[in-house]
């Protein structure tokens, strides 16, 4: 690869762990609503990008790896196989294995470790297990490539389309529907969608396009779009330039009639060469936005909250040279004396407004939702719950808080460790729960508030609770207090010897403590 990648690196490797965190959260949700379709959808849209960002990279294994993923998924999507406890586990394993080889890139800049080849085979049978056959469309087109997977057709030509048809007709134009199915491998769908479309431009005017050209763009589509167009060139013409084409699968041209007859018997007003042409150029428009990497000027699609990475280290930079500001300022107070122009003092009283409003938001920038800690709990419960044969509902509240990015960093370690006791310590095996009449589902509570200038994190479980008479015979063990006055001492003041280093109550250690 002659291009540089190490620029890259980094990014690669934040948004990395940005997207195995989502897929976390959303394999979560799919595994207790394995029926949930905009969650599957967004398991695959994430699987694919990273495919993406690790194909561009030249990190051959995650790619292998995620492809085979996103086979598993796209089959589940089209309903061929069920998603069960079973395949969400081995999507587990698949995280764990990608966060390794990111954890690999960011220390070594390779992906080290094994291939993974039994993983991959796992996914791969679960794949190809089921495969039921859609039955191929009875249409007669142009076409080439396998049938075997092609859908009912869904692409409906609205009345406007039909009417430019028509008189796209009287001109002497040919009306094609033509589907274009990329490769299952292809890594950068929009790139290889424009280059179809730029194809097509040559010889035809794009009508429609569905899906949108803005969900084309997003890449918000799975292997495959259809397109309007109208052309004077042959169908054999359109399909030997757009089969040329590589990482196409398959090309079907369908010649679309006109309608003169049905339009006037329904009085439908006609379409002049003029109106025609607006059309053709709106349709355009949007191939150009789609050419230029800029969305169309009608685009519904809700943005998603924009973020920009900033090193800490320029920030505190930044904050540095704001402190400079306000020094300036105070010392611009004191020049002068009595003599002050009215135009100097308004000119300080400005600059005071704007180094006190940099400042603030210099403190913003810095400020971040303990969410960025908070989000990666769920699985951890999730998979502590099945190691220790127990149930565990994991409930967070105040992922909004926001805290310094310096702080964050620190609270990851302590939160693991309380969540981990809580788990292991303090919520009891479903038998025992029932024996204590309350629910099999133990409760770990997380929330984060303010406290005037203080940000607060609880750690709050339903379990057991803290055993003093066992805490008092460790500390004695331990010789942290004498047996004859350990009677006298206060509950929380037996509660702190927890706090000392390897203390612990557990009577056996396993993995877990």
């Amino acid at each position: 690869m002659s291009m540089d990648m190490s620029q890259y690196l980094s990014l690669f490797i934040e948004e990395s762990k940005e997207h195995l965190q989502n897929l976390n959260t959303h394999i979560l949700e799919l595994e207790k609503n394995p029926d949930d379709m905009p969650v599957l959808n967004e398991i695959f849209r994430v699987a694919h990008t990273l495919k993406g960002m690790a194909g561009t990279m030249g990190f051959v294994k995650m790619s292998t790896l995620t492809h085979s993923m996103e086979n598993v998924l796209q089959e589940i999507r089209n309903e061929r196989i069920q998603c069960n406890s079973q395949i969400v586990d081995i999507l587990f394993q698949c995280l764990d294995v990608l966060e390794s080889y990111i954890n690999s890139i960011a220390e070594t800049g390779s992906e080290g470790g094994r291939e993974n080849d039994e993983l991959i085979r796992l996914l791969d049978n679960i794949a190809n297990g089921q495969t039921g056959i859609v039955p191929q469309s009875s249409e007669t087109a142009f076409s080439s490539g396998s049938h075997s997977e092609e859908k009912e057709d869904d692409f409906i030509i609205d009345e406007y389309s039909q009417g430019i048809i028509n008189n796209a007709a009287k001109m002497g134009f040919n009306a094609y529907k033509i589907r274009v199915v990329l490769n299952q491998g292809c890594v950068l769908k929009s790139a290889r969608a424009f280059i179809v479309f730029r194809t097509l431009e040559k010889n035809a005017d794009i009508i429609k396009s569905q899906p949108s050209v803005e969900d084309i763009e997003d890449e918000k589509f799975d292997f495959e779009f259809t397109v309007l167009v109208v052309s004077k060139a042959s169908q054999e013409l359109l399909f030997r330039e757009l089969t040329s084409i590589s990482e196409i699968d398959e090309v079907n041209i369908t010649i679309v009639q006109s309608d003169a007859s049905a339009e006037e018997q329904s009085g439908m007003s006609q379409f002049d060469k003029k109106e025609i042409q607006q059309h053709i150029e709106k349709g355009s428009k949007e191939i150009s936005a789609l050419k230029a990497g800029k969305k169309s000027d009608h685009s519904v699609i809700p943005k998603a909250g924009k973020t920009v990475r900033v090193d800490i280290e320029r920030l505190d930079h930044l904050m540095n040279l704001v402190s400079e500001l306000i020094i300036i300022k105070t010392q611009l107070e004191n020049v002068g004396g009595k003599d002050q122009s009215k135009h100097f003092n308004e000119s300080i009283e400005y600059l005071e407004r704007v180094s006190t409003s940099i400042h603030d938001a210099v403190m913003k920038v810095r400020m971040v939702p303990v969410e960025m800690v908070f989000n990666r709990f769920p699985r951890m419960i999730r998979d502590l719950a099945r190691e220790l044969g127990k149930q565990i509902e994991l409930n967070m509240m105040g992922e909004e808080t926001e805290v310094d990015r310096t702080v964050i960093d620190e609270l990851t370690d302590p939160l693991i460790h309380l969540l981990r006791n809580s788990a292991d310590h303090g919520i009891e095996k479903p038998e025992e729960r029932r024996q204590k009449n309350k629910p099999e589902t133990g409760t770990i509570n997380l929330a984060a508030y303010h406290d005037g200038n203080n940000v607060v994190i609880e750690v709050e479980d339903d379990g057991a609770g803290i055993n003093i008479e066992k805490v008092k015979a460790k500390a004695i063990e331990k010789g942290l207090v004498d047996a004859s006055i350990v009677d006298s001492i206060s509950e929380n003041d037996i509660i702190r010897f927890l706090f000392e280093p390897s203390f612990s109550t557990a009577e056996q250690v396993t993995d877990v403590s």
